[in-house]
């Protein structure tokens, strides 16, 4: 079942030609910091953070993080120097751009009919921008500005992944607490929003020019804005969408993009709330970090490695975890032991990133679930991942859905 609906900005839900908009823009900035810094083509700049966000880095660094960084070692300004200057940029230039884009009909209608049927609704735009520029494009759209009006908008700040990355989205599903089969893409690029976010199992609607009258694939569908305007005001639309077994190729993206949500939900958690419990019978922010790790390094790797070395073993549920205030934490610092899980997890993806195909589909029994595979048994490990970032998310009482 479709809870959440993820819709792209640009050339989806706002007329917005990479051709006219980004020339424009990097014109605009280029000036900007001529003539603030006297720094000469500060576009070139910007180029290498898009390309490096690209690449595989540390995941606990956000966009925006990235972004800085490149920008420090390319201007040697301060970071406090770079915050005023976009902060000003995005005030008083940006909205210059308004002037080349324009609203797409339809657009506001098909974001009020999801809302008023309660779906959690993403904006999903390629997170390079910072928020306040996403959010002006979101009034030029002639949507709500106000960011508390999605269940999650991804912009360079609250994001560790870019497109066409399928981690970027499996980060957007941890992040709004629903299951990749109980999400749908909407967007135009096959490239950035079809092909990724069906990798890691969501459902997808591909935004065309005109009408689509070909026959659709399983999971994909295609047509004008119009045409899905039509299809989400009929009755049990969702239907439509049939969930997508899980793929080998969608566990890495899905491993990777839950340590990116982990990372959004504890930045600026104090020292004094990893202890807290928002109930005598809850787990702490520490307790939920501290059974991750040890869950990587006792069940879910041993589980996947035993697997691949028995033929057709027999798996036992693991032992339940200690209770709220039973186990003494597994670090003295909580964002330590969650760079220790991330650790932990990069030895389980090298290993994954080892097997042959017919490796995933080698069998084994399970106690609970009854006859499984190893691919099975990994996309358990990620669902385990989003229960506790759920369960996270409530306990910070920051859950973006």
């Amino acid at each position: 079942m479709i809870k959440a609906v993820l819709l792209d900005l640009d050339d989806t839900l706002l007329g917005c030609a990479d051709r006219v908009f980004v020339p424009e823009y990097l014109r605009l900035v280029d000036h900007y910091l001529l003539q603030r810094w006297g720094y000469p083509q500060f576009s070139q700049v910007l180029r290498r953070f898009i390309r490096a966000a690209g690449e595989p880095r540390d995941v606990r660094q956000t966009n925006a993080d990235l972004a800085e960084s490149i920008i420090v070692q390319a201007t040697r300004r301060t970071p406090d120097e770079i915050r005023a200057a976009f902060a000003d940029f995005y005030a008083r230039v940006y909205p210059r751009l308004k002037n080349c884009v324009e609203p797409v009909p339809l657009a506001v209608e098909l974001f009020n009919t999801l809302r008023g049927q309660d779906y959690a609704i993403v904006i999903a735009t390629n997170p390079l921008y910072p928020a306040e520029a996403i959010r002006q494009r979101l009034e030029w759209a002639g949507l709500p500005g106000d960011l508390t009006e999605y269940a999650l908008i991804t912009h360079s700040e609250n994001m560790h992944f870019a497109k066409p990355d399928p981690a970027y989205y499996a980060e957007i599903v941890a992040r709004v607490g629903v299951e990749p089969d109980e999400a749908l893409m909407v967007g135009d690029s096959i490239t950035n929003d079809i092909q990724p976010a069906k990798t890691v199992g969501l459902s997808t609607y591909h935004i065309t020019a005109g009408e689509f009258t070909g026959k659709p694939e399983a999971g994909r569908h295609s047509g004008s804005l119009g045409d899905l305007l039509a299809l989400v005001q009929q009755k049990n639309w969702t239907e439509t969408f049939t969930p997508q077994p899980p793929t080998p190729e969608a566990i890495e993206p899905q491993l990777r993009g839950n340590l990116g949500a982990l990372f959004g939900l504890l930045a600026d958690v104090q020292a004094q709330h990893w202890h807290q419990r928002p109930d005598p019978e809850e787990w702490s922010i520490m307790e939920i970090v501290c059974h991750l790790l040890a869950s990587e390094d006792a069940v879910q790797r041993p589980r996947l490695e035993r697997i691949l070395a028995e033929d057709n073993p027999f798996l036992s549920a693991p032992k339940p975890p200690p209770g709220p205030g039973v186990a003494a934490p597994c670090d003295s610092d909580g964002y330590r032991a969650a760079e220790r899980f991330m650790q932990r997890r990069q030895v389980t993806i090298d290993w994954l990133r080892q097997l042959r195909p017919a490796d995933w589909q080698r069998p084994a029994r399970h106690s609970i679930f009854g006859l499984t595979t190893l691919l099975e048994m990994a996309y358990f490990t990620a669902q385990h991942d989003r229960l506790h970032l759920n369960q996270l998310c409530q306990t910070l009482g920051r859950c973006e859905g």
